[in-house]
Formats: C-alpha cells, sequence, structure tokens
C-alpha cells in the first residue's frame, strides 16, 4: 500500500509542481521584461479607471456614508467588468501561444518525442501560461481592496468577481490549448479562437436582453427593464451582473418547480457558472491529452481515412479543374482569391454572412410585424447595434488578415524570391491593399445589404415614420470601404514591421481596438451636442457613423422634432460622409505613399542585407 502511494505521489509531483513544462515557462518567461510591462499595463488599466471614477464622482466633503458607499460600488462594479474583460483577452493570448509557438519554432516534434507524458505536456502548458494570468489577478487584489473603505463592496463581492474572471480564464485556457492541439495549432489560431469568443459574448448577451430567455420568476431590477436571463449560467458577464447584484436572482423555492438542475442555474447562476466552467476546463484538458502525439503521426492513415475511399464516386475519367483567371495585378488576385478560398478563413466569412442576413430578416419581420414593441426607433436602435457588431468583425478580420500578409512570406521564405521579381514595392504594396480591401467586400456587403432592404420596403410602404432611408445603405457602405483599407494599411504597418505573425497580428488588433475605443468616446461627445449638424460629423470616425446616420433621432431633442428636421438631417449626413470619405481617402493614399518609401530600407535591416 505504501508503494502505491508512494508512486501516486511521486506522479502528481512530476505532474503539477515539477513538471517540466512548467518549471521551464515560469523560470525563464518572468525574468522577461514583456511580462513586466504586461503586469504594468493591466494594473495602470484598473488603477486608471479606479481613479477616474472616484475622480469623477466629485469630492467626498460633506457627503453621507451611504452616498459614498454607493460611489463605492459603482466604482468596484466597473472594476470587476473591466478586469473580466481583461481576462477574456488575455488568457487565450498566454495560452494558446504556448502550442504555436513551439510549432512555430519548430520544436514540438523534438517536445513530444521526450519521455513526458501526454498529460505532462498538456497541464504543463495550460498552468505555466495559467501562472501568469493568476499572477495578474492577484496584483490587481489591493486595488479592489481600496474600494472596501467606504462600505458598499463586501469581501464576498470580491471573491465571487475574482471567482468568475479565474473561472473564465481557466476555460479559454484550457479551450485554447484544445484547440491548438486539435487543430495542430498554427499562426491563425489565436485570431480565429479571439474571434470565436468575441462572437459568443456578444452574441449569447444579445439573447439574454430578449424578453423570452428570461426566467418568469426573477424579480424585477430597479432602474432596468432587464430580468435575470437562462443564459446567465453560461456567460461571464451575466454572471457577474448577479454576482454584482445588479441582476437579481430569484429564491431556490420559487423556482423549484425546474427540476434538480434548473433550480439551481436560476437561482446560483454565478455559482453555477464557476462550477460549470471549471469542469468543463478539467474535461477540455482531458481531451486534448488524445491529440498530443495522436495529430502528428504523418503518413499514417487513420480508420476514417481508410473508410472514405469505400463512400467516395469512383471516376476513372482524368481529373482536371479550370484555370484560374487571374487579375492584372497578381498580388492583388493572390490576396483577396486564394485568402477567400481557403478552409477556415472561407468558412469563417459565410458563417458571418449568413448571420448577418439572417439578423436582418429576423429583424425585418419584427419590424413589419411590429412584434416585441419593434417600431421604427426600437428598429433603427437595434439595427445599429448589429451592423455595429457587423463592421467590428470586418475591421478585425481585415487587420488580422493584413497583419499576416507580409509577415507569412518572412517567415516561408519566399519574401526573397518576391523581391527577386521585377515587382517593385509601390505595385507590391497597392497589389497587397487591394486584394484585402477586395477580400472585405463581400462582409461589407452584408450591411448595405440590410439596410438597403429596410430603405426600400420604407419607401414602398411610405410609413409616416421610416426606420432607415435607402441611400443610408450607400453612405454606410462607402464609408466602410475606406475604413477597412485603414485597418488593412494598420495591419499591413505591423506585418511590415514585424517578423512574427503572432505578434504583428496582437499589436495590430490591440492598436485597432485601443484607438477605435478612444476615438468613439471623444468623437461620441462632440457629436451629441451637433444638433443637425451631427450626422455630418459622424461619418469621421466608423462607430459614431453608424450610430448617428442609422439612428439621427438620438442627438435632437424629441421625437417630434426629429420628424420635423429628418430633411435636414438626411442632407446632413449626405454631405458629411462625401467629406469625410474624400479626406480619408487622401490619408490613406498618404499611409500607402510613406509605406512605400520605407519599404525596401525595411526589408533590409530585417534580412541583415
Amino acid at each position: 500500500m505504501s508503494t502505491i502511494l508512494t508512486r501516486l505521489a511521486s506522479w502528481l509531483w512530476l505532474l503539477i509542481p515539477a513538471n517540466p513544462i512548467l518549471v521551464r515557462v515560469v523560470n525563464s518567461m518572468s525574468q522577461r521584461n514583456r511580462h513586466l510591462y504586461l503586469r504594468f499595463c493591466y494594473l495602470a488599466i484598473l488603477a486608471t479607471v479606479v481613479t477616474v471614477l472616484l475622480l469623477s464622482s466629485g469630492s467626498a466633503a460633506g457627503l453621507s456614508l451611504s452616498v459614498l458607499a454607493k460611489r463605492a460600488s459603482q466604482t468596484f462594479m466597473w472594476a470587476s467588468i473591466t478586469q473580466l474583460a481583461l481576462m477574456c483577452f488575455l488568457s487565450p493570448v498566454f495560452t494558446a501561444g504556448a502550442i504555436t509557438q513551439e510549432k512555430d519554432a519548430q520544436t514540438y516534434n523534438i517536445l513530444i518525442s521526450t519521455p513526458l507524458s501526454n498529460a505532462q505536456i498538456v497541464i504543463g502548458s495550460l498552468l505555466s501560461r495559467l501562472y501568469f494570468v493568476i499572477v495578474l489577478l492577484l496584483a490587481g487584489l489591493p486595488v479592489f481592496l481600496t474600494t472596501m473603505v467606504y462600505g458598499g463592496v463586501t469581501t464576498g463581492q470580491i471573491i465571487r468577481s475574482f471567482a468568475i474572471a479565474g473561472s473564465t480564464a481557466a476555460i479559454t485556457g484550457s479551450l485554447a490549448i484544445t484547440v491548438s492541439m486539435i487543430r495542430v495549432g498554427t499562426r491563425r489560431t489565436i485570431f480565429s479562437f479571439f474571434l470565436g469568443i468575441a462572437a459568443y459574448l456578444l452574441l449569447v448577451y444579445a439573447l439574454a436582453q430578449m424578453d423570452a430567455t428570461w426566467v418568469s420568476e426573477a424579480p424585477a431590477n430597479p432602474g432596468r427593464t432587464q430580468r435575470l436571463s437562462w443564459l446567465a449560467p453560461f456567460h461571464p458577464f451575466l454572471a457577474l451582473d448577479v454576482a454584482l447584484n445588479r441582476i437579481k436572482a430569484p429564491d431556490i423555492t420559487a423556482v423549484a418547480s425546474y427540476g434538480p438542475i434548473g433550480k439551481y442555474l436560476a437561482a446560483y447562476p454565478a455559482g453555477t457558472y464557476i462550477l460549470t466552467t471549471l469542469s468543463c476546463s478539467v474535461l477540455l484538458t482531458m481531451l486534448s491529452m488524445f491529440f498530443v502525439r495522436r495529430c502528428t503521426k504523418l503518413g499514417e492513415q487513420s480508420l476514417l481515412g481508410r473508410l472514405k475511399p469505400a463512400f467516395r464516386k469512383r471516376n476513372n475519367q482524368r481529373k482536371t479543374r479550370k484555370p484560374h483567371q487571374v487579375w492584372a495585378n497578381p498580388v492583388a488576385w493572390r490576396e483577396a482569391v486564394t485568402r477567400a478560398s481557403a478552409t477556415s478563413r472561407g468558412m469563417g466569412r459565410y458563417l458571418v454572412i449568413g448571420c448577418g442576413l439572417i439578423g436582418a430578416l429576423w429583424l425585418l419581420v419584427y419590424y413589419l410585424k411590429g412584434w416585441a414593441g419593434f417600431n421604427p426607433s426600437e428598429t433603427r436602435t437595434w439595427l445599429a447595434v448589429i451592423i455595429a457588431i457587423e463592421f467590428a468583425l470586418v475591421l478585425i478580420i481585415a487587420t488580422n488578415t493584413a497583419a499576416s500578409s507580409l509577415t507569412k512570406e518572412k517567415e516561408s521564405k519566399t519574401m526573397d524570391l518576391l523581391l527577386a521579381t521585377p515587382l517593385s514595392s509601390s505595385y507590391l504594396i497597392w497589389g497587397k491593399l487591394r486584394g484585402l480591401v477586395s477580400f472585405v467586400l463581400p462582409l461589407i456587403a452584408v450591411p448595405v445589404i440590410s439596410l438597403l432592404i429596410f430603405g426600400i420596403t420604407d419607401e414602398i410602404r411610405r410609413p409616416a415614420e421610416r426606420a432607415v432611408y435607402w441611400e443610408t445603405g450607400m453612405e454606410i457602405g462607402s464609408l466602410m470601404i475606406i475604413f477597412s483599407a485603414y485597418a488593412c494599411m494598420l495591419g499591413l504597418h505591423f506585418s511590415l514591421k514585424q517578423r512574427r505573425t503572432v505578434k504583428a497580428v496582437l499589436l495590430a488588433v490591440a492598436v485597432l481596438i485601443g484607438a477605435n475605443t478612444a476615438i468613439f468616446l471623444f468623437w461620441n461627445m462632440i457629436v451629441e451636442g451637433a444638433s443637425v449638424l451631427g450626422p455630418a460629423l459622424a461619418a469621421a470616425t466608423p462607430f459614431t457613423s453608424i450610430q448617428y446616420m442609422i439612428d439621427p433621432s438620438s442627438i435632437v431633442e424629441s421625437q417630434a422634432a426629429y420628424l420635423q428636421k429628418i430633411g435636414s438631417l438626411r442632407l446632413s449626413a449626405f454631405i458629411g460622409s462625401a467629406i469625410f470619405i474624400t479626406l480619408h481617402a487622401i490619408v490613406v493614399f498618404s499611409w500607402y505613399k510613406a509605406m512605400v518609401r520605407s519599404f525596401d530600407m525595411i526589408i533590409r535591416k530585417q534580412s541583415g542585407l
């Protein structure tokens, strides 16, 4: 018996505390300046959120303790939301790169040839990356403790907030490891995973706003029409709302009729979310262990591969295919057509296009039938939100694709071949830009078609108040093309400056998200106070143009004033879009010319010539 316990203890010791991968990564990467800067930025963001909220609430002198406690509670709420959002972003960055970096460096085959077991490789890779995420959580704990000074924040709320953030990091980390193992992680793994997480969070959160998903026994929430949704146990931000008491859960006796599982889902959504995510993390980690060495068996045919010929249609004729019709600029054709025909990218585009069209048709039916109070004003709001989400995906896809455009040439050693051809730097970069914009044009067509459907429908029906006008689709579509060109130039900039695809993609997407968030918050305040000139000024930035050109009623005094000024608002939107399209086109062209001038020098420095 003692021998068995000794072996079990030795196995557990080598599996987690003395795991070679865990020890190597923690010892080597903890000393890197990049992780020091990352911890500093994480703490700086949390400290900035807390400081700004405390300062914006005014002086605490002369205020009652209840008012101070309410302010502290609001500060803690936004700090918790910020922490959870950072966890959703940082956890897959660390964990997905664990396998991808090994394979990009051609060291993965060496790793699996060692005596390390599948469990040691998977758990070591997962825990070595989650270690840094947990350190970030613990580093932010003093910031949260400062919100307890005036009361209003309990120890239980802090524990639940950190538990939700930690379990979210665990599920995203284990899922990233599993995807990397099953798909034999490539440089596109991280972006695909980010896109999947963003789509899931946005879609589930949008569904939770519909009353059809609400728990009928849930009590009302003061100041909010939304009630607890059945989706809360499966969404981190919905579960956090319950943990922060923003959404109230029903008593377990009121939902006892839903059975042993349903009543706990409704009564304890935050605790259920933590338990569910941790359980799924364990299952995903165990699943990925079966694919550590299986996906590297080159030349060995699987059972499914042996069965395929039996069901494949026999064709004794010679297999041929139609020749490709290459564009006048072959670089542009290569970027647009070959990327669109790739399996993962092609399926992703079709999925975004299909979901966008289905969402537009669903909204159109609700608008025409007047279901759930979908009047023209409510329809404009929903249409602006849906199109903003679609265009956010377009910008992220364009930036990611552009950021990997030149780095993939460097990593595959084909850049030297391109430089040996008669192609000039201006021809090469212009071809990249044109091909990348052409690649995202089908995605841009989805919101344009959606707006045109609503505009043409109202043009035929001619109601007293229309949801949108037909020319809005053309204006938004033109602006989306030029903003997509911006995103492509941003991705090309980092793709030219960086040698590695992963770093170029992460930097480009981070700058895209940060810049658009800051610009929207700043420019939104200007547009809101501009009245009739609001739609013209809104065309300057991507998301203010979508919000205020689709729904200009939010910047006028009342609904009656909106109907009275609709002609002036439409003219303002048309003039503003024409002016800013011209200005942005000039900026994009100037950026392109600057990149052409610096192209040869940067490439020579990177190649050591």
